[in-house]
């Protein structure tokens, strides 16, 4: 199995990596790998290239996007292209205009809800977007049991890097509590 540690760069937001790409596919120096989205967010992946070729993906920290380009350690000779999948998102909103006094504890409570589930997401003016890593009635059933009244979701599609796929790595000292 090749490992690869490595992001080299990425064809959406580099233009001369997507160039090298492009060139290096022709030469057929190119593998693509195809990432589910839910898996985006793990740092250590088993999977198989579009040219059969068995890889560990083992980043230190990174998510993988889709454009991304892998490869093992300095060797450029071989380049693995990311396709992550795109996937889809619940997108939550309060459906009633709540009064200033009960916003901040209706952000506390939705908080806890999303944090206790791990699951990832991104605000964007009114309305809380996080994947969908598991089955939607499950997802709806947990927001149904916690009780909001006037909170509103939906199911929207999103493209890879539109959502973070997993809960960020938070930087924590060791301290002691006396």
């Amino acid at each position: 199995m090749l490992v690869l540690n490595r992001i080299y760069g990425n064809t959406t937001t580099d233009q001369i990596v997507e160039f090298e790409v492009q060139r290096r596919e022709k030469l057929g120096e190119v593998e693509h790998l195809d990432i589910a989205f839910a898996d985006a967010g793990r740092r250590r992946l088993r999977t198989t290239s579009s040219a059969s070729t068995e890889v560990g993906i083992d980043l230190d920290t990174e998510v993988l996007k889709d454009g991304d380009v892998l490869v093992p350690g300095d060797d450029l000779s071989r380049l693995f292209l990311v396709n992550v999948a795109p996937s889809e998102a619940m997108a939550l909103r309060m459906g009633k205009t709540l009064p200033p006094e009960e916003l901040f504890a209706f952000g506390v409570r939705l908080g806890h809800m999303l944090g206790n589930q791990h699951w990832p997401i991104k605000v964007e003016n009114d309305v809380v977007l996080t994947p969908v890593n598991i089955d939607r009635l499950v997802m709806e059933t947990v927001v149904r049991t916690h009780g909001f009244e006037g909170i509103e979701w939906d199911f929207v599609p999103v493209q890879p890097g539109d959502l973070p796929t997993g809960m960020p790595a938070l930087e924590h000292e060791l301290h002691v509590h006396e």
